[in-house]
């Protein structure tokens, strides 16, 4: 009885590490297709009690086999590639698996040759196979966190901080000293109380160096998340900005309109003489003289004027057809900084594609109600997107880049709002909505 429950103490460890590492990369490499959060805590649970139970047979090539086709299948039924192939993502999941599954005999053959090493033998058979679990296990975490959380990933250009260098260095060593400890009084260890406390040292140990080893991978996202913060922030800070000085600007130019009483002054005195021809030419020079200083409303938001008639002017320079539908939508809610964050960016994001598109560059803009919704649609020609990443497209520009859409992001979380980008034939576009009744209005 006693060997049984050691037995399946293993198994259990074992398996939960397993299915821990295998759904942590398949959440870093697709999306959710559900919102439930229960349907995925039930799937995970799910696929850890049939590897227990799979793992009872003691048959490790059926094991691997099993653990493949069902891992395969989850990741095929709750989750989403957008932009990787079936084929792709199966054969992702069959080299992580295969590579977990050399690590861990790696650390088998490795703890073997330690105890022949060193000549530790007289180890009772249930000790000597959890310590086999315990090490193979624990060379796997390592394995997994150090290599291929750092190589196998979307963003390479990503470095190490030295806090999550020196936290990962700590956990090694702690982990080296545990089990050094554990080979020198394994083998002298004769009880069964002894049997469980060094049991329960090993299950705990590997608990812990998890759960550390998650959380230098979480200390480094979040210095990363910290420094996508603070380019957010003074994209936001710049664009605001540029704006707020056009709007000064066509303040000024306003104040230069009211000349124009002199220019009528001299049109209605050269009518006076009856010089018709001339005062129609006069006041022609005068419309063309003034129009750069006119600026369309567009809307009721200042800020977005600014915007919208600098865009489109820019469109105008680079050949891009800029056509807007626009009805009378209060964006009231939103502060001038978050208008110029959302706008700005996806009409940005919208002219850099249609540069590089060779013929029929046009971005289409519709902004109006639809019930109790305010939507946001900005379609555009571009180029076959080739990656995508967490229902975004991926730049080729690298690092930093596409930090502005995870602003018009966190705009769009603040509110309410959902956002939904889609590409099809060569047409890019971009769906928001809010929703009123959220009381934002």
């Amino acid at each position: 009885m006693e060997k049984y429950i050691f037995f399946m103490s293993g198994i259990v460890v074992s398996c939960l590490i397993n299915c821990v590492l295998v759904f942590q990369f398949l959440e870093e490499r697709n999306e959710r297709r559900y919102e439930s959060h229960w349907l995925y805590f039930f799937t995970k649970s799910g696929v850890f009690l049939f590897s227990v139970f799979m793992n009872l047979f003691k048959q490790p090539v059926i094991n691997i086999i099993s653990w493949i086709a069902v891992i395969c299948i989850m990741n095929l039924a709750v989750y989403w590639g957008r932009s990787k192939t079936v084929l792709f993502r199966i054969a992702e999941v069959m080299i992580l698996i295969l590579l977990l599954s050399i690590a861990e005999a790696a650390g088998v053959e490795l703890l073997d040759f330690i105890l022949f090493k060193f000549q530790i033998s007289n180890i009772h058979t249930v000790m000597a196979e959890s310590m086999e679990i315990t090490f193979s296990k624990l060379i796997v975490l390592v394995f997994y966190y150090l290599v291929i959380t750092k190589f196998w990933r979307e963003d390479l250009n990503v470095k190490l901080t030295m806090t999550q260098c020196l936290i990962e260095l700590i956990i090694i060593l702690f982990s080296s000293a545990n089990l050094a400890v554990i080979l020198m009084v394994i083998s002298k260890a004769t009880s069964k109380a002894e049997h469980v406390l060094i049991l329960v040292n090993m299950g705990c140990m590997l608990v812990a160096d998890l759960y550390f080893l998650y959380f230098a991978r979480f200390a480094e996202e979040n210095n990363q998340l910290k420094v996508k913060l603070k380019l957010l922030e003074q994209q936001s800070l710049l664009q605001y900005e540029f704006y707020e000085e056009q709007e000064v600007k066509y303040n000024e130019s306003i104040k230069i309109l009211h000349d124009v009483n002199k220019h009528l002054q001299m049109i209605e005195t050269i009518y006076q003489t009856n010089q018709k021809e001339l005062a129609v030419t006069y006041a022609q020079e005068i419309s063309q003289m003034l129009l750069p200083l006119t600026m369309q409303e567009y809307t009721n938001n200042p800020i977005l004027n600014v915007l919208l008639n600098d865009k489109k002017k820019i469109a105008n320079l680079h050949a891009i057809s800029f056509q807007m539908d626009i009805g009378p939508v209060d964006l009231s809610f939103m502060e001038p900084i978050e208008v110029t964050t959302v706008f700005g960016n996806l009409l940005d994001n919208a002219m850099e594609a249609c540069k590089a598109v060779e013929t029929n560059k046009y971005i289409h803009m519709k902004l109006d109600n639809y019930h109790d919704f305010i939507v946001i649609i900005i379609s555009n020609s571009t180029m076959p997107i080739e990656k995508w990443h967490l229902g975004k497209p991926v730049s080729k520009k690298g690092k930093n880049h596409g930090i502005g859409l995870l602003n018009v992001e966190n705009v769009i979380k603040k509110y309410h709002g959902s956002m939904i980008l889609e590409e099809n034939n060569q047409e890019f576009s971009c769906k928001i909505i809010f929703n009123k009744e959220d009381g934002f209005q």
